[in-house]
């Protein structure tokens, strides 16, 4: 899957769902535990940020009042920005790694919290056809070391039924998802 289009379709659907919030949900909680509906955005732009800054070699910050949707178009292109993909990274969390992966990991950080954030606004949301795959991708030789982080819970088993994205949330802590009725 291309990163890049995978990103923006995470981010179109982080949108399409946060534009369903009203001003009194931005302190709802969500499944990460600490954080409400506010914290899960400025998270979010928090992300961008830091893979602007890394695709583009620029130390960036996010000033009182920016907003996810620009910062999505900084982030969007940033990735497409001539050598963004092939530069390498040193990323705080997984660290030295392509601006290819980096994207990658941007957009699969978006598309769990955009699940954080239907749960937390009581909407459905599905990952796009083959996001949860390519999530697995880098997630599964991520996940032990998920845990020990400190920024996720300890990953839980989805169950031999679990279909991508359900193993997606238990590898960032989230557990299992209900399975899908139609394949019971």
């Amino acid at each position: 899957m291309d990163n890049r289009h995978a990103l923006r379709l995470v981010n179109a659907q982080f949108a399409d769902i946060l534009g369903k919030a009203r001003e009194e949900d931005w302190e709802l909680p969500t499944p990460c535990t600490e954080w409400a509906i506010r914290d899960l955005v400025r998270h979010v732009i928090g992300g961008h940020v830091m893979a602007t800054s890394l695709l583009t070699g620029e130390e960036l910050v996010a000033a009182p009042g920016d907003t996810v949707e620009a910062w999505v178009a900084r982030v969007e292109r940033a990735a497409e920005g001539e050598g963004a993909l092939e530069r390498v990274v040193r990323h705080p969390v997984f660290g030295e790694l392509s601006g290819d992966a980096a994207v990658m990991i941007r957009w699969g950080d978006v598309c769990v919290h955009t699940w954080d954030l239907a749960q937390a606004l009581g909407v459905d949301f599905t990952p796009e056809p083959g996001l949860a795959e390519a999530a697995l991708e880098w997630l599964v030789p991520f996940g032990p070391g998920l845990g020990a982080s400190g920024m996720f819970r300890e990953a839980s088993d989805p169950g031999p039924r679990a279909d991508a994205f359900a193993r997606v949330l238990a590898i960032t802590g989230r557990g299992a998802r209900p399975a899908d009725r139609s394949t019971a």
